[in-house]
């Protein structure tokens, strides 16, 4: 899901399903106006090109110089996706089926740290813990935990993960996201009183307002600012109301499986963690993205293949995050 929140979705359909003739003498003058304002709005998105991933992007949020910026980034994921989808990630199904059913070069496949989109789509829901978020204070970050670019980008392609990476934890409360989301929510009455308003406001007269071609946004009015904090704040009201809704956001919430069997939390969504957080949410979804190769080994208990991810999946289950 995008930007546009439940009610503009549902007028933007009632506007599609209303024919483009109608006379004005068929609907309440506030409805037909109402109706072909949000026609404009309709053609006016048309227009506005998507993020890198395809996702929606807010008009009021969007300006025309980020167009060529936001197609080429759209180019490049589109470009890189074709390529693992059709390159890398048959090689790595290929190379899990082998350890699998522990075929030759089983081993050294394990060794390796197993091809992560593999296991993910082996194991599914499997991966899934159900956590209370207040206790999900530890964070680990990527490029912190894995300094040297090698071992990185090795990383972002495994489900095993060797080192001292889950050592460089630090308290989630005190980055920048969760500070923004309870700044942000305490000020939710008037958001222009905010310390992220403030602070968005001095870029713009600083004359480098906050922009981000890869989410569609350049902040360079009081008024974008506003609808810029609007939208979490909409977020957060939708989530105090209904809980917390695993397909609303792009990233579900990734976590990692210290060498303690502790959960950890990863970079992927920290905007929704921290506002189940904020708003005391008893329970959230997370998905495991890796585990330490310590925890596996004691695991797996010397098991592969199969046997091995029927372990872990079981140890998965007590796996809770600790103060």
């Amino acid at each position: 899901m995008g930007y546009l929140g439940y009610a503009e979705e549902a007028l933007l359909a009632t506007c599609a399903w209303v024919p483009p003739n109608v006379s004005p003498g068929s609907l309440s003058n506030g409805l037909f106006v109402l109706i072909n304002k949000n026609r404009v709005l309709m053609s006016s998105l048309e227009k506005i090109p998507r993020s890198p991933t395809g996702e929606t992007v807010h008009p009021a949020l969007y300006d025309p110089e980020l167009r060529w910026a936001m197609r080429r980034a759209r180019w490049v994921y589109t470009l890189r996706e074709g390529f693992e989808a059709r390159i890398v990630k048959p090689l790595e199904d290929r190379l899990f089926a082998r350890w699998l059913h522990q075929a030759r070069l089983a081993g050294q496949v394990e060794a390796m740290g197993l091809p992560y989109r593999s296991v993910e789509a082996y194991l599914g829901k499997q991966l899934e813990l159900q956590v209370d978020p207040n206790a999900l204070v530890h964070q680990i970050s990527i490029p912190r935990s894995f300094p040297v670019k090698s071992a990185r980008n090795a990383a972002l392609n495994q489900f095993i993960w060797k080192g001292d990476w889950d050592w460089t934890r630090f308290d989630f409360r005190v980055g920048h996201r969760y500070r923004f989301i309870s700044d942000l929510w305490r000020h939710r009455d008037d958001p222009a009183q905010s310390e992220s308003y403030r602070k968005l406001m001095q870029r713009i007269e600083a004359g480098k307002p906050f922009r981000s071609h890869h989410k569609g946004i350049l902040l360079n009015t009081p008024n974008r600012v506003l609808a810029y904090l609007d939208v979490y704040l909409g977020y957060m009201h939708d989530m105090q109301r209904h809980g917390f809704d695993r397909e609303l956001g792009k990233d579900r919430l990734a976590v990692a499986i210290d060498r303690d069997g502790h959960v950890v939390k990863l970079n992927r969504g920290l905007h929704r963690l921290a506002m189940a957080q904020v708003l005391e949410l008893e329970q959230v979804p997370v998905y495991v993205r890796a585990v330490h190769a310590e925890w596996w080994q004691r695991v797996t208990a010397g098991e592969r293949g199969e046997a091995a991810l029927a372990r872990v999946t079981a140890a998965l289950k007590t796996c809770r995050p600790v103060a």
